[in-house]
């Protein structure tokens, strides 16, 4: 439940009891959403098969890419922050058919040619997938959109940033757009400790706003939950793309 304000005194001791982010897990929150029209997890298995190579871009704690592990033969993960990979290797232990790796969007430490590669929330170069994807292979990417958690950017005076993701990307690529599809619902956060940990959770590394500078001051606190919580909790939005797109170059 939220109260209609907080003291700063009442941060504190909240801050002390809450847990910190371990690589990209939010399970600890409390949530609800309203209903999505896709389910990233049930996507990307119709385009996998047992004798694919994947490639995820972005992949955190790998938390998702071993989720999907099952539904191909041999899986890469990468990922720019050291502390993520070290997560992945940790989580991973019992999959035998992932490695994980430290290397950025333009795959500069990442060989060799991938039949289908993921990117989900993370920063991706279009113009190397024709380096590093088969032909005929598929590049799947969700990607957060400029107008998510918007009341909550309006009080940090967050600056509203291009689309992350657009149709005509794809115009100038050697990929064939196959689908693309996007939602903006409602996110319900159900209690202060779930919004505290998924406000501290946020970094500019991981995500395009910095949840920090929101419990810095419980004044900021309180301004972003003003006239946004009801019965069901604290109400945001969460704004997502989905494109699809193959490999056509030869």
């Amino acid at each position: 439940m939220f109260k209609s304000s907080y003291t700063q005194k009442e941060l504190e001791e909240i801050l002390s009891k809450t847990a910190k982010r371990r690589g990209w897990d939010f399970s600890l929150m409390k949530t609800e959403n309203q209903p999505e029209p896709w389910d990233y997890l049930e996507i990307v298995p119709r385009y996998l098969n047992k004798k694919d190579t994947v490639l995820d871009i972005g992949t955190g704690g790998g938390e998702r890419f071993i989720k999907l592990s099952k539904y191909f033969k041999k899986g890469v993960g990468i990922d720019i922050d050291p502390e993520m990979i070290k997560v992945a290797k940790e989580n991973s232990k019992n999959v035998k058919n992932i490695t994980f790796n430290q290397d950025t969007e333009k795959l500069k430490k990442t060989g060799g040619k991938f039949d289908v590669i993921l990117c989900r929330h993370a920063p991706f170069e279009l113009s190397v997938m024709r380096f590093h994807l088969k032909n005929g292979g598929y590049f799947i990417i969700q990607e957060v959109g400029e107008r998510n958690m918007l009341n909550i950017k309006k009080v940090l005076k967050q600056s509203y940033k291009k689309p992350a993701l657009t149709r005509k990307m794809f115009e100038k690529s050697n990929l064939k757009l196959v689908a693309f599809m996007e939602y903006d619902v409602d996110y319900i956060v159900k209690d202060i400790a779930s919004l505290v940990f998924w406000l501290q959770a946020l970094d500019m590394l991981h995500s395009d706003l910095d949840g920090g500078k929101a419990l810095e001051n419980v004044d900021t606190l309180n301004k972003i939950i003003k006239g946004n919580v009801d019965q069901r909790g604290f109400i945001t939005n969460e704004h997502r793309y989905l494109a699809i797109a193959q490999n056509n170059s030869l």
